[in-house]
């Protein structure tokens, strides 16, 4: 299996195009940047082991670790450095760990399911100071070096960026995903009050939940009554509750640019709206996205449309190869970076700060206008 996935491997980096950064616009600058260092190459691990979560089709190189992989290539030649890479998809078969030939340990816990019992097995025998655990849902306290790039984080970024004066909002979130409840707690420790809550489920048109929930059709509904009763056609303006502050939509990125507009259309006026992606798609957002202008956001960097450092693929871009890639650079920076005490690293996947041998991520947040993303 691993000779298969080392195969694999060497296939994959050498169809991979290595391309140097291109820093063409102040956008590309603030959100990504990759670093500009001299490396201590002598005290780079000589080996890593890869433990990661096999899919159904064990033929293919998940995207994290072709994230990795593609980001080793392209320091190959740059720094001559060429560890030897161990990839071990744990559920299939015993968990091999040799402490003493193999200087790294990363764990890639990216499966959106629980852990199995098996693969939990695995980890626990790994050296906790040569091990990096990077989970999208948890992190475990059993290792020293944990990092953590989850949507949860984006989610908290999202709603502590709330301004104050907004005190009721209305909810609306996707049967694809199950934090409704999640949300309307986390929400109402900010003090805010849940007016309405829709899940956008395909059964109602985008117009017609806004209609409800901003009573338009009650306005329509007055308007004929009063009409019938006098006997004749009157000219009137629909009326919408005005005690609505903000929207916060939890759906996918399509769905949200099939709802802001729509909420254009009934308001008539511009009303604050926090969009959490749900990460169930890999949709990027546009140069000028004209369906989401004056939403605000919080997602990764490669999600937006940047001009990244390397070529990446369409099918590629995606958060776990992100993830993969940025790790591949935290190594570099933790282990063999003259300035390792401190840096930070704008990535693919977040900004980082890499302190006394620690990595800390921070998340983005960006409002999208009429000019394109701006950064906040």
């Amino acid at each position: 299996m691993r000779i298969k996935f080392l195969f694999l491997v060497i296939i994959s980096a050498c169809a991979c195009s290595s391309l140097p950064i291109k820093e063409k616009s102040e956008f590309n600058e603030a959100v990504i940047q990759k670093p500009k260092l001299d490396y201590k190459v002598n005290s780079l691990p000589e080996t890593i082991n890869i433990y990661f979560s096999q899919g159904k089709d064990d033929s293919k190189i998940p995207p994290e670790i072709q994230g990795f992989i593609t980001n080793s290539y392209y320091y190959n030649s740059k720094i001559s450095y060429t560890p030897k890479i161990i990839l071990t998809p744990v559920g299939k078969e015993k968990c091999e760990i040799n402490d003493e030939l193999e200087d790294l340990y990363i764990v890639f816990d990216l499966k959106y399911l629980p852990l199995s019992a098996k693969e939990k097995n695995c980890f626990e025998g790994l050296p906790k100071s040569k091990t990096i655990y990077i989970s999208n849902k948890e992190v475990s306290d059993n290792y020293s070096n944990n990092l953590l790039v989850s949507r949860s984080l984006e989610r908290d970024k999202l709603i502590d960026s709330i301004p104050q004066n907004i005190k009721r909002i209305a909810l609306i979130d996707s049967k694809k995903i199950d934090d409704r409840n999640k949300l309307i707690s986390l929400l109402e420790d900010k003090n805010i009050e849940i007016v309405e809550n829709k899940t956008f489920d395909g059964k109602l048109s985008s117009q017609e939940i806004f209609s409800t929930i901003l009573l338009e059709s009650r306005s329509k509904e007055r308007a004929r009554k009063i009409s019938r009763r006098l006997s004749r056609n009157l000219v009137s303006f629909n009326r919408i509750r005005q005690d609505i502050d903000g929207f916060f939509f939890s759906v996918d990125l399509k769905d949200a640019r099939s709802l802001k507009p729509a909420l254009d259309y009934i308001s008539e006026s511009d009303i604050d709206v926090f969009i959490l992606n749900s990460w169930k798609s890999n949709d990027i957002y546009k140069v000028i996205d004209k369906d989401l202008v004056g939403t605000f956001n919080s997602d990764l960097p490669i999600m937006m449309p940047i001009e990244l450092p390397i070529a990446i693929s369409k099918d590629k871009r995606t958060r776990e190869f992100a993830i993969g890639y940025d790790t591949y650079e935290i190594i570099l920076i933790k282990y063999g970076s003259i300035r390792a005490r401190e840096y930070n690293y704008q990535g693919l996947s977040g900004k980082f700060k890499i302190k006394n041998g620690q990595v800390y991520r921070s998340s983005y947040l960006f409002k999208i206008t009429n000019n394109g993303i701006e950064i906040l």
